[in-house]
């Protein structure tokens, strides 16, 4: 980071930054004498963001995940294993359907050649035959987002039942009589880690019930997945996340029990833990009699297959060497790859070691099946670029915190962890300090110009705020120790400045975390003073009586957030 390239080449336009394609903008709160230079940018920016949001909807609505537009490729696959294969009995005990490799094949239950029920460029996965055993539900992103799609056994008439646009849906499970189809839909909030909610959906699709949402509303990030009905339909059994609060965590200990089985009755709407305890309990699974179900926990280090006798209750391990579970993450297509029952519930199929397997319930016989697979797989290329690791002289891809001087005369920016100013009308570009012992951050010119803000970080020294000409130079420290600070702006008349405070841990040195907030520091008495114990992005706004700054709402569905000021004792909060 402190080896900075000969030269750093970015575009202008209008005196905002242009860099492959995106408009690095300054934050806009402070600068009253620019506020029109910067609603003007402001709007040019979102005309540019709506055109570009246009071209990309037109582009998406054309796009044909079968017919992309770059050549396809056609491989031939022999094959006697597959890998993570969810699987599917049919009602007569006759086949199974099982994915691998992203599309569906049907076989003999007792080993034997695979026939292709898909074979084109979607990823089909999660097979489920229905009661009647004429067709069967999966899911496939062949509409350009996983969704439920029906065809016949025969891989024929291929129709789509759910149609989401942003939620991911997986694991399809067909009600007992034929009429409707449990999914787990897998919605995002402020993560890209989709919590699960379970939902069913009529066979011939429209916009499906919601069984089970999630407990802790909008911002929960805990999944509830796996849904199955009893074999009478009274019950659809789950697993969800019962480990407590609504954040996502990765790397949890299954042996603490982060997961459970629930049980929802469909006539009385009243949900029940039904099975819970040390290693979780995942993938519920009833037997067709209605008399037990398999499920999969965590035993030490290994992953079993479990049987619950629903008579006596007792819970038994029938198979312990099983793939490991994906109990530590997020189950964004289930657990475990599915398994199923035979018909007359003596045994279960499930894969496991490459291999697709049936298991005795009366005396833990295993039968390994001998599959094969003889298909052919269509792959495009792998999208690749040379590139030199250590150029001298290189664009930069992320500009940050990049602003126009207050003459507008010259360009602010971070690159590289180092601060640059470049003559707009001349195009030099040269760095705003010569230090290369730290890294610098969050600048943020005064609004005379001639002097800029910004924080320092060093990985053992931590951090400082700075005050430096914008003609250039070394930077004073104003902080008077070490600490994590970020988010430092002027006050208009230039004689103080604000800033916010923050802890370190865990990923950062946790010295001199002491009393965080919003601080104002006066240039004068040299002194600093906190103003608030909660807060970020101070600024001042209307004058240099008060500082703005923005705050989290308590008991809001999603992380909102409010803006909030006080004055330069800290009192007189307003909202």
């Amino acid at each position: 980071m402190n080896n900075t390239p000969q030269r750093l080449r970015a575009s202008l336009l209008g005196g905002a930054l242009f860099l492959s394609g995106a408009l690095i903008s300054a934050p806009t709160f402070a600068q009253d004498p620019q506020s029109s230079e910067q609603h003007s940018e402001q709007d040019e920016t979102s005309d540019l963001v709506t055109a570009t949001d246009e071209k990309s909807s037109k582009r998406f609505a054309e796009w044909d995940v079968l017919k992309p537009p770059f050549p396809l490729h056609t491989v031939n696959i022999k094959s006697d294993e597959v890998t993570w294969a969810s699987l599917d009995v049919t009602p007569d005990g006759k086949h199974i359907v099982f994915d691998t490799l992203g599309d569906l094949f049907i076989s003999p239950i007792d080993g034997g050649n695979a026939q292709a029920l898909t074979q084109d460029f979607a990823w089909n996965i999660h097979p489920a035959v229905s009661p009647d055993g004429k067709q069967v539900a999966f899911i496939s992103d062949r509409d350009g987002l996983s969704n439920v799609w029906v065809m016949n056994i025969d891989g024929t008439e291929l129709r789509q039942v759910t149609k989401e646009k942003n939620n991911i849906i997986h694991s399809p499970k067909w009600s007992p009589d034929g009429q409707y189809i449990l999914v787990t839909k897998g919605i995002m909030s402020s993560r890209s880690i989709p919590a699960g909610e379970i939902w069913m959906y009529h066979h011939t699709g429209g916009t499906g019930l919601a069984i089970k949402k999630r407990v802790n509303g909008l911002k929960d990030q805990k999944n509830i997945a796996d849904p199955a009905f009893s074999h009478d339909g009274q019950y659809i059994y789950y697993t969800q996340d019962v480990s407590g609060g609504f954040r996502f965590s990765y790397n949890r200990d299954p042996l603490t029990s982060v997961f459970a089985i629930t049980r929802f009755d469909r006539e009385t709407g009243e949900e029940e833990r039904f099975i819970s305890g040390t290693g979780g309990a995942v993938v519920p699974t009833p037997s067709p009699d209605g008399k037990h179900i398999a499920f999969i926990r965590r035993i030490q280090e290994k992953t079993a297959l479990f049987i619950k006798d629903l008579n006596t209750g007792t819970e038994t391990p029938v198979f312990k060497d099983l793939e490991r579970d994906m109990q530590e993450g997020f189950g964004s297509e289930g657990y475990f790859s599915y398994f199923d029952w035979t018909p007359d519930s003596q045994q279960l199929v499930f894969w496991t070691a490459g291999k697709i397997h049936r298991l005795s319930i009366k005396d833990q016989t295993l039968t390994t099946l001998d599959i094969n697979i003889d298909s052919q797989l269509q792959y495009a290329d792998a999208v690749r670029f040379d590139v030199d690791v250590a150029p001298d002289n290189f664009d930069v891809k992320m500009l940050r915190w990049s602003q126009k001087s207050p003459d507008g005369k010259k360009a602010l920016f971070q690159a590289l962890g180092k601060l640059y100013v470049r003559d707009l009308k001349s195009g030099k570009t040269k760095r705003l300090t010569k230090q290369n012992d730290h890294d610098e951050y969050f600048p943020r010119y005064a609004n005379d110009g001639k002097q800029i803000v910004y924080t320092t970080w060093h990985d053992q020294e931590l951090g400082s705020v700075r005050v430096v000409s914008a003609r250039g130079g070394n930077g004073d420290v104003i902080t008077r120790q070490p600490g994590h600070y970020v988010e430092p702006a002027f006050s208009p008349d230039g004689e103080k400045i604000t800033y916010r405070k923050f802890t370190g841990g865990y990923l950062l040195d946790p010295t001199y975390s002491v009393e965080p907030g919003i601080y104002v520091h006066d240039l004068s008495s040299e002194q600093s003073i906190r103003v608030s114990k909660q807060g970020m992005q101070p600024h001042f706004a209307g004058g240099s009586q008060r500082v703005y700054f923005t705050e989290y709402v308590s008991g809001t569905p999603y992380s909102e957030t409010q803006l909030s000021s006080v004055d330069l004792l800290g009192e007189d909060k307003r909202t």
